[in-house]
């Protein structure tokens, strides 16, 4: 066992906030934004593991230990949110607000560290709060219309979603009696408990209905925050269904065909409502639905079939490694776009994009041909009905990523460039272009068997390219323009516009003019903190008041002479 403590892993990204209180040490501080995930990556490394850590004193009696499938995970979610704060820093280097972004982006990745390694109740829920409030942080930075908007819907899902996943949590520990996490996947838990903890977790992996909250906030949010909320933060909701989840164990036939059904949905929903975005970033995030649908159908298959989770699992762990690399190494590559002039510096920076791009498409050669092979080949043993549909959905799954990443590549090779965006964010994102290519290779887990390749596996990327040139030769042919829709969806229509600008000051009244001018005033913009200040303000002047002593009367001998002290 190595001498790391586990507790460091949440520990380091907190510590780092607690110095961010010395003004004068802030600067320096700053540039070990990226190696507060230093200790997460040395321990999904080591071989052997960490040692397990029972902290008897920490909420109801903390435990953290790291298994297989939590170092799998640790791994990739560390290095992504070490390459992701580095381009924080080059890409907010002239921000004003930049140290506020820098403590919401701490204290998500401190959360999103300890839900890792969490093995209690009480700990894994802190923790998967901590990451999902925090992030309310990261998607409200610009402080914009499209911002507050986004901020809005993430906040409302997430805390329905946080208060649907302590339910279940809570249910599932008084019906056991046990506070360990894996007794939620136990005999005895009420299939209520189950399913709110399921829908809690689902609501953080995007599944449709539940994902309405994720094109807003990718984005509104800036390119590193986007690269670490589809990268990482969906695979929480990944790993926590991997845990409450009774896969394995005896066959749930009803909430296999709902979850399936949901899986099915975000598989045509994804490219359908993806491919008439105008903006790369929400295109990007409406492939992460699909990509996030294809895991569901996943575990829909393994409580289908119990017998096949064996398979299904480490299958799994492969695709979200994958998706994990690709997706955020397409969302730093944004500013990495901006950042580039026309010419061929912009084309070597798109070509290198077509990598992860061609990867999330399963082109055969890639990790994600692998990867979803492993998948399709762990499904073998599902019932035949399942089996007459299941193969045209990965097939589905596989054609719309390859048209959502060609219309993502579309509008990135159009963006203009932007020069005050520093040329070295593009170190961060090529950083993650390799690990894209080669993670699978460096991660803790069973090296993928080598498949043969066929003709058949390259038809849907080949469809993809030939649907896509034909629908730019109709455009240009019938002279049509596209209008992009309101982002949002159905949320979409109850968008409230931007208030009117204000009128404009009425002239001075003349010198010699002794008569009452009215003027009007100039309109300040409210911001949402100032009222959250106001409340915590009179709150601490009531808590004030009231520690404050109480004065005390004498009585003397007459009622009437009454003295204070």
């Amino acid at each position: 066992m190595i001498a790391l403590p586990l507790w460091l892993v949440p520990a380091a990204p907190l510590a780092l906030i607690l110095l961010f209180a010395l003004p004068q040490a802030r600067d320096a501080l700053r540039s070990l934004l990226p190696l507060a995930a230093l200790p997460a990556l040395l321990a999904a490394l080591a071989a052997p593991g960490p040692m397990p850590v029972q902290l008897d004193w920490l909420l109801l009696g903390a435990e953290f230990a790291l298994n297989d499938t939590g170092a799998a995970f640790l791994f990739f979610t560390a290095v992504l949110w070490g390459l992701a704060g580095w381009q924080a820093l080059r890409l907010l280097a002239d921000d004003p607000h930049r140290d506020r972004f820098l403590a919401c982006f701490l204290l998500a990745m401190s959360g999103n560290f300890g839900l890792l390694v969490a093995q209690d109740m009480a700990s894994f829920y802190s923790f998967f709060s901590m990451m999902s409030l925090a992030s309310w942080g990261l998607v409200l930075h610009g402080s914009g219309v499209a911002q507050r908007f986004a901020g809005k819907v993430y906040i409302a899902f997430a805390v329905v979603g946080e208060v649907a996943l302590f339910a279940g949590l809570a249910m599932g520990a008084f019906a056991t009696g046990d506070l360990a996490l894996s007794a939620m996947a136990a005999e005895g838990v009420p299939p209520l408990a189950v399913a709110l903890a399921a829908g809690g977790l689902l609501v953080k992996l995007g599944a449709v209905p539940l994902h309405l909250w994720l094109p807003l906030a990718h984005s509104a949010a800036p390119a590193p925050a986007s690269a670490v909320l589809s990268g990482a933060m969906l695979k929480a909701g990944l790993f926590g269904l991997m845990i409450v989840l009774p896969l394995g164990d005896a066959p749930w036939p009803a909430a296999a065909a709902a979850l399936a059904a949901m899986a099915l949905a975000g598989l045509v929903l994804a490219p359908a409502l993806g491919l008439v975005q105008g903006d790369p970033k929400s295109v990007l995030a409406y492939s992460s639905i699909g990509q996030m649908s294809l895991m569901a159908l996943g575990l829909a298959a393994a409580l289908a079939a119990p017998g096949s989770w064996t398979l299904i699992a480490p299958a799994l762990v492969l695709l979200a490694i994958l998706h994990a690399f690709a997706k955020a190494s397409l969302f730093l590559g944004v500013p990495a776009v901006w950042a580039s002039p026309r010419g061929a510096t912009r084309r070597a920076v798109l070509l290198t994009l077509a990598l992860p791009a061609l990867a999330l498409a399963g082109l055969p050669g890639t990790g994600g041909f692998f990867a979803k092979n492993a998948l399709k080949t762990a499904i073998v043993d599902l019932p035949q009905g399942w089996m007459l549909w299941l193969v045209p959905a990965l097939f589905l799954a596989s054609l719309g990523t390859a048209l959502l990443m060609i219309r993502a590549l579309l509008l990135l090779g159009s963006a203009k460039r932007k020069p005050s965006v520093p040329a070295d964010v593009l170190l961060p994102w090529f950083g993650l272009v390799l690990f894209s290519g080669v993670g699978l290779s460096l991660a803790p887990v069973n090296g993928v068997a080598p498949l043969s390749i066929k003709l058949s596996d390259f038809l849907p990327v080949v469809l993809a390219g030939t649907f896509a040139l034909l629908a730019l030769a109709l455009a240009r042919a019938a002279h049509l323009r596209f209008d992009p829709p309101t982002p949002g969806e159905i949320l979409g229509l109850f968008r409230r516009e931007p208030d009117p600008k204000p009128l404009p000051m009425l002239p001075p009244p003349p010198r010699r003019s002794r008569g009452l001018v009215l003027y009007r005033g100039r309109l300040r913009t409210t911001r949402p903190e100032q009222g959250s200040l106001a409340i915590l303000g009179m709150t601490a002047a009531l808590a004030l008041f009231a520690l404050l002593p109480t004065p005390t009367v004498e009585v003397t001998d007459h009622p009437s002479e009454i003295t204070s002290p």
